[in-house]
């Protein structure tokens, strides 16, 4: 991944957890412009920004190579 921005931090008081809403855009280009995780609220509240830009893009990477696994499963 090139660049990441966490674009707003969205909190769900009664879910107890906070959407960060983000955008990626990919070495070749390719970009993700309105993407989100869902964290829970006390995790949010023990991270700085690198944190959650961390947890952004490990989610993404994880889920990302997981779905190219699964494809390959249905081929």
């Amino acid at each position: 991944m090139n660049n990441i921005q966490m674009k707003n931090e969205i909190p769900d008081n009664n879910n107890d957890t906070v959407k960060l809403v983000f955008s990626v855009t990919f070495d070749d280009g390719t970009a993700i412009s309105d993407g989100a995780i869902v964290i829970s609220r006390s995790d949010w509240l023990n991270m700085n920004g690198k944190n959650k830009l961390d947890k952004i893009a490990d989610v993404i990477s994880d889920k990302i190579l997981g779905t190219k696994e699964l494809n390959r499963e249905f081929k």
